[in-house]
């Protein structure tokens, strides 16, 4: 029986939440009052969720810091800029970066399900607050893999927390789970699982990289999975032949029954106005799919992944919800095909319009879907920056990749994006096989014939092909076909080998005009458009410059140049 206190502070609260929520199911108030007299019994915390590792700037090739500007050591991003010109900023984005989107999407999905929950973002930027969580006694730590893509990167986040949790129960999940997974189904096969053992589990059998983990979870979604084992281990039951799982019993692998999880997305929508107010960010991560309907060859993303979509109404509804926290300015579609097809695209912002949030956003968009019909509507349903993966401006290398597009379609998406001023983020992959120093200069020239007179910025980011396990390119007869040897980032293939796209991708980011490096989506949250255009043509404008040892003089003038701009 609760002391009476704890009743009455529940009646008030319970009338606060009919009243504030009285469209939702007494189920949602009840479970709401059970979290909160958990909280006033002092009860322990079930489980904490690790996201994972903060994201270094600068840690993709297109993005490093020797191809972006710097003063000092310090990346020349808008927020820098200010800083080195005396300004204040009404935006405090120093260290900024988005939430994971894994780790949130898992902490709603337990707490809804009565499992009381810790969530660490970035581990090695909040060591104060796990260490808190630590003194509450959880039973469960369950870390996902979203950013974490080889068993070396995952040591390097179980040791730290087997350092401070030794007698705690260590989840691991996600992509690279799952894929190690598939790939050591595979191992008997043709198929080339040596190249990339040492960076998978299961492959690799180093006591080292498995030994702080104390389950697996091995299902492409796996949300299920984990609440069976986290409520067994709350519970002290078995939780050993639950579906979906692996675990090392001495030295031995064990993985159970695989049963296929359909988690469906209307079941779990996330409720933002109860997220604690520090997992919010001003640029907030939306996901509104699962899986890829599309088979590029380079693409390891989705293997064996089936395809579903959100519902618009759902989307709206979820970006209603994240304006209303006051905190959220801008929403990032994590997405690669969420806006695949013209209808979804329009039935979307048609929604965002209804719910009338003003709010920005931006996404990957397929440049098939926007056409001079529904331009406007994008615009007018706040996109301000279309990420479009274009690859190559070659049309045999596009065909050979599987991308169901021309450079015409890209052109003209581009053309119609820019002239309602709406930016871009293209994206290009060099050295894919069959690519050739004249198919690089054609995707070159095609660039350098975009013509933006508007406000709106093209931003530019270069990848060196990588040979991906999982792939389509990766399968025994591609291999074959283009004389392809090696992994990941060392490879030779009929035309062309992994030093030589190294090579040609820093020439490529030297040739083309008019395009910019990536320094932060938080820029267009600060400073508008037409001015932030003129900030990036400076800040390239001095990288060249230093770049080729242009006079003192001549870069100090283009320094003054840019301060003029920044202060205006």
């Amino acid at each position: 029986m609760l002391p009476r206190i704890f009743w009455h502070i529940h009646i008030v609260d319970t009338n606060e939440l009919i009243f504030r929520h009285c469209q939702r199911s007494v189920k949602l108030i009840i479970r709401l009052m059970t979290k909160k007299i958990r909280r006033a019994e002092g009860k322990p915390m079930d489980a904490v969720i690790v996201a994972g590792l903060s994201k270094s700037r600068g840690s993709q090739f297109s993005v490093k810091k020797e191809y972006l500007l710097t003063r000092n050591g310090m990346i020349m991003s808008y927020g820098n800029l200010q800083k080195l010109f005396g300004l204040s900023s009404s935006f405090d984005f120093e260290n900024f970066t988005t939430p994971y989107l894994a780790g949130i999407y898992l902490y709603n999905y337990l707490t809804r399900r009565g499992i009381s929950c810790g969530l660490i973002n970035f581990l090695d930027l909040e060591e104060k607050e796990f260490e808190k969580l630590l003194n509450q006694d959880p039973k469960v730590i369950a870390l996902s893999t979203t950013f974490l893509t080889n068993i070396k990167a995952v040591k390097n986040v179980t040791r730290k927390i087997r350092c401070r949790a030794p007698g705690i129960k260590i989840i691991l999940g996600g992509p690279l789970v799952y894929n190690s997974y598939l790939l050591f189904r595979l191992k008997d096969s043709v198929y080339d699982t040596d190249s990339c053992a040492s960076d998978y589990f299961f492959l690799n059998r180093e006591k080292e990289y498995y030994e702080d983990i104390d389950l697996f979870v091995i299902e492409d979604q796996g949300e299920k999975t984990l609440f069976q084992v986290v409520t067994a281990i709350i519970n002290r039951q078995d939780y050993l032949e639950t579906p979906n799982i692996a675990f090392y019993k001495d030295d031995n692998l064990v993985i159970t029954d695989k049963i296929a999880e359909n988690n469906d997305f209307s079941d779990d929508l996330i409720y933002w106005d109860e997220m604690p107010e520090e997992f919010i960010f001003p640029v907030f991560p939306v996901r509104g799919s699962r899986g890829c309907p599309f088979k590029c060859k380079y693409c390891n993303f989705s293997p064996g992944r089936s395809f579903h979509l959100k519902s618009p109404d759902s989307i709206s509804k979820e970006i209603a919800a994240l304006a209303d926290t006051g905190k959220v300015k801008m929403i990032r579609f994590t997405d690669d095909n969420l806006f695949f097809d013209r209808r979804h695209l329009e039935d979307c912002c048609r929604k965002i319009i209804e719910i009338g949030k003003g709010i920005k956003w931006t996404s990957f968009i397929r440049a098939d879907s926007i056409t001079k019909e529904n331009i406007k509507l994008l615009r007018d349903s706040g996109c301000v920056l279309a990420q479009i993966g274009m690859e190559s401006g070659d049309r045999k290398i596009l065909k050979e990749m599987n991308k169901k597009s021309s450079p015409e379609n890209y052109l003209k998406a581009i053309a119609l994006l820019n002239s309602h001023g709406i930016s871009t983020q293209l994206y290009f992959i060099i050295g894919f096989p069959g690519e050739t120093p004249q198919s690089i200069e054609r995707t070159i020239e095609m660039i350098n014939r975009f013509y933006n007179q508007g406000p709106a910025i093209n931003e530019l980011m270069v990848f060196p092909f990588q040979f991906a396990p999982l792939s389509p390119i990766y399968d025994p007869d591609n291999a074959i076909k283009y004389s392809l040897k090696g992994y990941m980032n060392q490879w030779t293939h009929y035309t062309m080998d992994s030093e030589q796209a190294g090579a040609y991708a820093i020439d490529f980011i030297d040739k083309v005009e008019d395009v910019y490096p990536h320094y932060g989506i938080e820029e267009l949250l600060m400073v508008e458009m037409a001015k932030l255009k003129e900030i990036s043509r400076l800040r390239h404008k001095i990288f060249r410059a230093q770049k080729s040892k242009a006079s003192k003089r001549e870069t100090e003038q283009y320094w003054q140049e840019l301060k003029k701009a920044v202060t205006a």
